[in-house]
């Protein structure tokens, strides 16, 4: 009812945050227009619904409107296929999110269009997004000026984090945190052979991420970096002079420690 209300922009003049759920109607649309009329939304959270689609790309947004989400948090959206279409530029509300999470969103195969820019992101965490290759492109990623924290895990299908153009260098001037968690199928964070700084990351978490040979393809530049570990609340650190010779440090003793496995259960 509240939907359906008319002239909802005069009705709901100082709404900053608005949660939408339980939508389980299998043809149920997300209501855009509503997000249209609402100029004073900063924060937006969609949760246990069927919706295919939310947000609808250039051209289907007045430019008289001026709705710009800041935070944006979808959660149980098991038939969401994607944020905005591919091929499509990012939609005009979501041009200064600051902050995005995506959890439990099973049908999604690609996070944004490969040719858009996220200048405002802070915040990106992904978890349990079984549909996902891999999460941007290396366009994208030369945008995230402003990102400093990095979140992924539970992706089984995940293969890397950036994907692209190779020999392109990215700079991450912002990145302090980073986490990879619970990854099984990721195999590097990028695969370009172009030169990547972080040049304020602190802290790198690495955790179950067990095919994870290398971290890049390319150098890395980590002035701020001298230690890692493989667990959030875990103690030890671990640091092997480079972020890509820790990585393979890493593997290598896995790989040992099953090949010492095998040997001894063999011998028994």
């Amino acid at each position: 009812m509240i939907l359906q209300v008319q002239n909802s922009n005069s009705l709901f003049s100082k709404m900053t945050f608005l949660r939408l759920s339980n939508f389980k109607n299998e043809e149920a649309t997300f209501p855009y227009w509503f997000l249209q009329n609402v100029h004073t939304l900063e924060s937006l959270v969609v949760e246990w619904s069927c919706f295919k689609k939310i947000f609808q790309g250039e051209g289907q947004i007045s430019e008289k409107t001026h709705t710009r989400i800041k935070t944006l948090s979808l959660n149980k959206l098991p038939k969401l296929q994607h944020i905005c279409e591919k091929g499509s530029p990012i939609d005009p509300v979501l041009e200064f999110l600051e902050g995005l999470g995506v959890y439990d969103c099973s049908s999604m195969t690609n996070l944004f269009p490969s040719s858009v820019n996220l200048n405002h992101l802070e915040y990106l965490e992904i978890g349990n997004c079984n549909g996902l290759k891999y999460l941007i492109t290396s366009h994208t990623a030369r945008s995230l000026d402003k990102l400093t924290t990095l979140k992924i895990k539970d992706c089984n299908s995940l293969e890397e984090i950036i994907t692209g153009v190779e020999n392109v260098g990215i700079t991450f001037i912002s990145l302090e945190i980073l986490m990879l968690e619970c990854l099984p199928s990721l195999n590097k964070f990028c695969s370009s052979n172009g030169v990547l700084k972080f040049p304020l990351l602190e802290e790198v978490i690495v955790r179950e991420c067990p095919r994870m040979k290398t971290f890049s393809e390319g150098n890395i530049s980590t002035p701020n970096l001298r230690k890692y570990k493989i667990a959030e609340n875990d103690e030890e650190w671990l640091w092997k002079g480079n972020l890509n010779d820790t990585i393979n440090n890493m593997f290598e003793a896995k790989v040992y420690l099953i090949y010492q496995f095998v040997s001894c259960v063999t011998i028994t």
